[in-house]
């Protein structure tokens, strides 16, 4: 067994834990760390070298991170995509330096190209965050399956820069549609090779969703519960955090933020990608006294 394999079957052994009134057992928590210079939160705080993101890194796992989700790319609403060899550049160098000081803990990389997985996961990941639901590179999949890797597919339409138009907000049935979208991700990974007890899936709360479609995905997470897979949602300082609560700073919505993923905790999500895990930690815990 190889060590990302080894770290993956702990990893998939804890986030598959049953979530029960009255236990111990909470969400795990994926620490962000964004490698880019334009980060819709930070704003590049922390890739001005490999040991300042190692360094805050070392601090998420400090304050009780599970894993780290590491991204080089924003995907933020209007962002342009940055080409594969930019992204790798940005991403290795920390990446590295993580998994030598860390090398138990499992990484996720951000990512929807297969060149950036492949480099990544080559160099220590354990796991592809892909936003686009492997729609935006057709060798996603077959990137993820060759190393033996997990997989989080998210729901999306179009891209970044596309998914706010308004041809992309119209659904049907919302919860439906979503449900179709990531079940078909899944199967187009395991006809890839991918493990099927190594995917998580992703509503996509922010991507090609109205604020009142955001706050459904939050209300209704238990309806995902049906698909059998372990349920990721991404929340943490989003947009519509800020115009729900009129915080326009995304560094002051960690506290709103913390109190919709309690409602998230209680529909049995297992794992919460944060940027600040000491606060979500301390309101999961103040819930589970």
């Amino acid at each position: 067994m190889t060590a990302a394999m080894s770290r993956s079957d702990r990893f998939f052994e804890q986030l598959n834990q049953p979530m029960r009134p009255g236990n111990s057992t909470r969400p795990c928590l994926f620490g962000i760390l964004n490698l880019t210079p334009d980060s819709f939160s930070d704003g590049g705080a922390h890739n001005a070298s490999p040991e300042t993101a190692a360094g805050f890194a070392a601090q998420m796992v400090a304050d009780g991170a599970d894993a780290l989700d590491l991204g080089a790319e924003s995907t933020r609403p209007g962002s342009g995509a940055v080409p594969a060899d930019e992204e790798i550049r940005r991403l290795l160098p920390a990446l590295k330096l993580i998994r030598r000081r860390f090398p138990d803990l499992f990484l996720s990389i951000d990512t929807r190209k297969a060149e950036v997985a492949d480099a990544a996961l080559a160099a220590g990941a354990d796991c592809i965050n892909d936003v686009s639901g492997l729609q935006f590179d057709p060798g996603m999949a077959d990137a993820v399956a060759a190393h033996h890797a997990s997989l989080i597919v998210m729901h999306m339409r179009g891209t970044p820069e596309t998914m706010q138009a308004p041809e992309n907000l119209v659904y049907g049935d919302l919860i439906a549609d979503v449900s179709d979208f990531l079940l078909h991700a899944v199967e187009k990974a395991v006809r890839a090779g991918v493990a099927r007890d190594r995917i998580m899936l992703d509503p996509g709360v922010g991507f090609s969703k109205t604020d009142e479609q955001n706050r459904a995905l939050i209300r209704r997470a238990a309806d995902f519960q049906k698909l059998g897979f372990p349920l990721f949602y991404g929340i943490s300082r989003k947009g519509f955090i800020g115009r729900m609560f009129h915080i326009p700073c995304p560094a002051d919505r960690d506290e709103a933020t913390a109190q919709l993923q309690l409602g998230l905790c209680r529909a049995g999500v297992a794992a919460l990608r944060v940027h600040n895990v000491a606060a979500t930690l301390r309101a999961l815990q103040a819930v589970m006294i």
